[in-house]
């Protein structure tokens, strides 16, 4: 039998980039913008893309041409969430409450609750239906932190 495990380099070096198929670019391109603060670094109406601060890039697409053989904004999205950190989650779970997204259907779990691993957070609906989960870190990297805690 062959060890795959022994003195291999990791395949993965880093995660760079989320790309996601939406129903509506322009309505995810203002979410984005008035919602997190983040400009496009590109956008028209088939494709957006942000570029974080770290440089990680989060695209919106809608599926068009031969694309539609591979991706549907159609369907369940709750099989998973896009995990982002920010500074002052009390600001932003209080944008939740304004009109503006509201009227955009943007839809939230909860206030932020607080977690055994010291992370808080909440869960953000967009206008899509894409899961949030929008934490505030107990590190200024954005990295959970060890912690010994009873299970």
């Amino acid at each position: 039998m062959i060890d795959l495990t022994n003195n291999l380099e990791p395949a993965l070096a880093a995660c760079s980039h989320l790309v996601v198929t939406s129903k509506n670019v322009s309505k995810m391109t203002r979410f984005m913008e008035s919602f997190f603060g983040v400009k496009a670094h590109y956008a028209n109406r088939q494709f957006a893309d942000f570029v974080l601060p770290n440089g990680f890039r989060i695209a919106f697409f809608a599926a068009i041409g031969k694309t539609v053989d591979y991706f549907s904004a159609e369907g369940e999205r709750h099989f998973m969430s896009i995990g982002v950190t920010t500074r002052n989650l009390d600001q932003l779970y209080g944008k939740t409450q304004l009109s503006e997204f509201i009227d955009m259907g943007i839809r939230v779990s909860g206030p932020p609750k607080e977690h055994p691993w010291g992370e808080r957070s909440f869960l953000l609906i967009d206008p899509d239906g894409n899961r949030w989960e929008i934490t505030e870190s107990p590190s200024d990297s954005g990295m959970l932190v060890n912690r010994d805690f009873k299970t």
